[in-house]
């Protein structure tokens, strides 16, 4: 199975499935404190999350973009329910959500200074296995992002939350 995934803008991530030849346009709603997820005629499939501050809710998501975890060098087969997921920077929570295809919450990722405050993402960018994660102010950071979501520390919907400060950088 051949899929593809573009990022060809902030707030949208596009998934292409080679062997069906469809398309999936998954994009911020920040209004409306949701992703949606639409076909390529513009037919909305699944609208998830909703405003707040729990697991799976966002409070103005900024950027959205396809991510294909590895685990000890492989990825998963792609069909694969965990094979691709959307990381999604929640920017009034201060932290990157990581979600399925489906909105449910795998973890989260929150980035603190090196003063211990946590600082707010604005974009993001995958370069498989890792993670770029953009701030405000031009703060950046870069994760691992499965070494980290294995890493685990406090349980978020049971798989686990990372606060990866000492990788952050300004």
């Amino acid at each position: 199975m051949n899929v593809i995934c573009e990022h060809p803008a902030p707030g949208t991530s596009t998934i292409f499935f080679g062997h069906t030849g469809r398309a999936l346009r998954v994009r911020c709603d920040t209004l409306g404190h949701r992703l949606v997820v639409s076909d390529d005629d513009g037919q909305v499939l699944k609208v998830f999350g909703e405003h707040g501050r729990r697991p799976g809710c966002l409070d103005t998501p900024l950027d959205v973009v396809c991510v294909r975890p590895e685990f000890a060098g492989e990825r998963l087969p792609l069909d694969s329910a965990d094979a691709l997921w959307l990381a999604v920077a929640d920017y009034g929570n201060r932290r990157v959500q990581i979600v399925d295809l489906d909105g449910g919450i795998v973890g989260e990722v929150q980035v603190e200074a090196a003063d211990g405050t946590p600082w707010t993402p604005t974009g993001l960018h995958w370069r498989s296995p890792v993670l770029e994660i953009e701030g405000i102010e031009g703060a950046k950071t870069a994760v691992h992002l499965s070494a980290a979501l294995l890493a685990g520390g406090t349980p978020v919907a049971g798989r686990g939350r990372i606060v990866p400060g000492s990788e952050a950088w300004h």
